[in-house]
Order: structure tokens, then C-alpha cells, then sequence
């Protein structure tokens, strides 16, 4: 059997693919399965992808007709025979020693899963940084061993932690009935939540292993198009998600606060028209908040509750004007 299955949905990526794979194959780790899911590609990824299967035959290519991010990883997981299993973007690469140290790692904790950090890597400028955001002397005056589960962790944690799918490695049985939701984007964070709260273990490597390609062009965040919206449907389904496993108490007061700035980061992106369809459904899930109901010093240390209460009182016309402003500032810092 197998011990590693590594997802890589592929989609439109010619240009980044062979870095991809390249990276892929030399692991220093070599027990593994590659499973490329081809999601309808319209340009060369199909024939770089039998050019590389031909080379090495631990490369399986899974052909569909376009599905979206999410249904490409869940059909990998369908055909996965590893042990363990983890994703990869296609526009991604990874370091060459990224297996080996998370199998060790997962092995010797026996935990459900194991994440290590990112290395963020501009694909305008070549411009580097390691995504790493946790506070790690509060985290290890919480975490005495090298793995940890939700109950022994603050709620703000939970938030310090990436939640992408990738740089991770997960144990199939553990997340083999897990599946990311379909037809949306930021898929992302309700499986990332259901990870988090489901792990018995959850261990840890704080090298930046895998390595992240932002700003590209052609992604749908830069796109800046009507899927945007998206960002409201997962807000509701992952506050399901904690409430399903009794934790939104907990939660609730981080919650809130992060989806608010994560609105607003996804409406400065948005086109026109996406921006004031967005601009609606904020007025209506933000505007009737009983904050009453929220630990009052969190969500005033965030900040975020005073800005809406200002940005409510805008229409479009004044909040699409501030919101450039806003990013003016930003910019020239």
C-alpha cells in the first residue's frame, strides 16, 4: 500500500505546472502516489502532465469536464490508496524535504494531521515572506507536547493557524469522508474547521515547506469577479460548522470580527458591480448585530466593529469611495 497520496488539481497552469511536478518528484521521500486531477484545462496542462506520467509512473492523471477547485480535490480523495494524504496547487511547489519531515512528524505524534508553514511568494515580483502569524510563546504556554487539539488552545489560535488545505499532511482515515464544498470559492476554511475541530492530535513543523504563489495572474482573487460573493455563503457555513461541534460560544467573538475584514478584504478586490451586490448582502447580514452578545473587549481590540458602524451608515456610491481611499493610503503606506 501506498503510504502517501498527494492531490494536485490542475486547471489552466501551463505556465507554473513543470515547477509543480518538478518539485513533486524530487522528494527525498519516495513512497507516493500522484494524483493529477485534469479539471477541464483548456490550454497545454493535459500534455505536460502525460509528458510527466510517462516519465514516472507514480503519476495518475484523472481527466473531468471543468468542476472547480473543490470537486477536482474531492475525486482525488476518492481515488487516494495512501496512508496519509495531502494537496498541493498546481500553481504551487514545495521544498524537497517536504514529505519526509511530515511523515515523520505525523508518524512519531500519532496525530490526525500535521501542518508546517508557507513561504508566500509574489508571482509579479519574486518578492518572499514566511506566512507565519502565530504568537508562539502564547501558544506554547498552552501546548506542553508537540501536538495539541482544540480543547487545549484559546480561541484566537484557531485564527493564528493558516487555513489552507495545503501544507498539511493528513491521515486518510481521518478525513476520507471529509468533502470541500462545490460550486464555491474560499473552500478552504469550512474544511479547514471541520479538520480543527474533529482532531484528536494535531501536531506541527514551523519550516515554511511549501511554497505559496500569490498575485497571480488569472487567479479568481485577482479576477476581482462575481464569485467574490462566494465569501458570505462560507462566513454561514463554517459558523454551522461550530455550532454543529457546540464550539460558537467560543468562537463567536473572533468569529465575527474576522469575517468583517475578511468582507472587506474580498470587496476591495471586487469589480463594480460584484462590490455592490456585496455591499447589499453586507448591510444585511451586519447591520442588526446584537453586540451584546459579544465579549466587548475583543471585538474593540479588533477594531472592526466601529468601522462597520461607520461604513453602514455610507450607501454605495459613499462606501465604493471610501473603500478607494482607503486602499490609496494603504498603498502609499
Amino acid at each position: 500500500m501506498t503510504e502517501i497520496s498527494i492531490i494536485i488539481p490542475v486547471y489552466n497552469v501551463e505556465k507554473y505546472l513543470d515547477v509543480c511536478l518538478n518539485s513533486v518528484i524530487m522528494q527525498t521521500f519516495k513512497d507516493f502516489e500522484v494524483i493529477c486531477v485534469n479539471d477541464g484545462a483548456t490550454d497545454n496542462s493535459g500534455k505536460i502532465l502525460e509528458k510527466y506520467a510517462l516519465f514516472d509512473k507514480r503519476i495518475k492523471i484523472i481527466t473531468q469536464n471543468n468542476k472547480g477547485l473543490s470537486a477536482a480535490r474531492n475525486r482525488g480523495v476518492q481515488e487516494a490508496k495512501g496512508k496519509f494524504l495531502t494537496f498541493i496547487d498546481s500553481d504551487d511547489w514545495v521544498s524537497p524535504i517536504m514529505l519526509e519531515k511530515l511523515y515523520q512528524n505525523i508518524k512519531k505524534n500519532q496525530s490526525d494531521y500535521v501542518f508546517c508553514n508557507l513561504t508566500c511568494v509574489n508571482a509579479k515580483t519574486n518578492q518572499q515572506y514566511t506566512w507565519d502569524f502565530l504568537n508562539k510563546e502564547k501558544f506554547f504556554t498552552q501546548v506542553k507536547k508537540n501536538y495539541f487539539c482544540e480543547q487545549d488552545v484559546s480561541a484566537d489560535i484557531y485564527f493564528q493557524i493558516h487555513t489552507t488545505a495545503y501544507a498539511k499532511l493528513f491521515r486518510y482515515d481521518f478525513i476520507k469522508n471529509f468533502r470541500f464544498p462545490e460550486g464555491l470559492i474560499f473552500e478552504d476554511s469550512p474544511y479547514h474547521a471541520r479538520c480543527f475541530l474533529s482532531a484528536k492530535r494535531i501536531s506541527f513543523d514551523f519550516n515554511p515547506y511549501y511554497f505559496y504563489r500569490t498575485q497571480r495572474v488569472g487567479s479568481i482573487i485577482a479576477s476581482g469577479d462575481n464569485r467574490l460573493k462566494d465569501i458570505f455563503k462560507i462566513i454561514d457555513m463554517q459558523e454551522s460548522i461550530f455550532k454543529e461541534f457546540n464550539k460558537f460560544d467560543k468562537y463567536k467573538h473572533y468569529l465575527l470580527t474576522v469575517y468583517m475584514r475578511d468582507v472587506i478584504d474580498k470587496m476591495a478586490g471586487a469589480n463594480h458591480d460584484t462590490k455592490k451586490e456585496m455591499f447589499e448582502l453586507l448591510k444585511q447580514k451586519y447591520s442588526n448585530i446584537d453586540y451584546s452578545q459579544y465579549d466587548r473587549q475583543i471585538i474593540q481590540n479588533e477594531k472592526m466593529v466601529q468601522f462597520y458602524q461607520k461604513i453602514l451608515q455610507m450607501n454605495f456610491a459613499e462606501f465604493e469611495k471610501f473603500i478607494d481611499n482607503l486602499l490609496k493610503r494603504n498603498k502609499n503606506g
